[in-house]
């Protein structure tokens, strides 16, 4: 029987990072941080890492069932500046500015979409 989710092939996935190893990106997708965070750039192309850091917080604290605290908005805003963002950069997913914060750019393949609603 033919499961209704949507089926995902590695080599789709593999060339919708170029340059990027199938696990490379299911390394990315294996964190939650990442996973909110390119959906929301996806639906929201250009925001502030103030935004990103309430979202994210708030999906997070979602998924466990708890209330976002201050400090747990603080902490995933650091883990965005120095890991998060970066990282989506180097992956050519978006485009972040340091100075200010702000996501300029982002190109988020339907293909990362696909995986990340097929695990919804």
């Amino acid at each position: 029987m033919r499961d209704d989710r949507t089926e995902l092939e590695a080599n789709a996935l593999s060339s919708a990072v170029d340059g990027l190893s199938v696990d490379e990106v299911f390394r990315l997708l294996a964190s939650p941080i990442a996973r909110a965070t390119i959906v929301y750039c996806h639906q929201q192309p250009q925001p502030t890492l103030e935004e990103l850091a309430d979202v994210v917080a708030g999906v997070t604290a979602s998924d466990e069932g708890t209330i976002a605290s201050p400090a747990d908005r603080d902490r995933i805003r650091v883990r965005l500046y120095h890991e998060t963002l970066p990282r989506l950069e180097d992956m050519e997913l978006l485009a972040f500015e340091r100075k200010s914060g702000d996501v300029t750019e982002t190109a988020i393949p339907e293909s990362i979409l696909d995986c990340l609603r097929a695990v919804e």
